[in-house]
């Protein structure tokens, strides 16, 4: 017997373009986080340092995600400007 809402069906052309958005969430994520520890009082080292831990839990079971190169980068910007978010609502 089969139960068609249990078949995923999926466009081909999603993909590539699910995961640029899944990337682009994710940096934005750390983006949030890194003006959060800004607020809170972290410097830029402990700020990297725990971001990079942060990442590397959330990810301990797939291996290192690309995103994880753009940490540095990402927290020296939000330290530049003096914190700040990505401009983008978070609940």
């Amino acid at each position: 017997m089969s139960f068609p809402w249990l078949e995923v069906k999926r466009p081909a052309s999603s993909a590539p373009k699910a995961a640029a958005t899944r990337e682009e969430m994710y940096r934005h994520e750390i983006e949030d986080r890194a003006a959060l520890l800004f607020r809170l009082g972290f410097t830029k080292e402990r700020a990297k340092a725990r971001l990079r831990a942060n990442v590397g839990w959330d990810f301990e079971l797939h291996g290192r995600p690309r995103h994880a190169a753009d940490i540095d980068r990402i927290v020296d910007a939000v330290y530049r400007r003096g914190g700040g978010g990505s401009g983008t609502p978070t609940v």
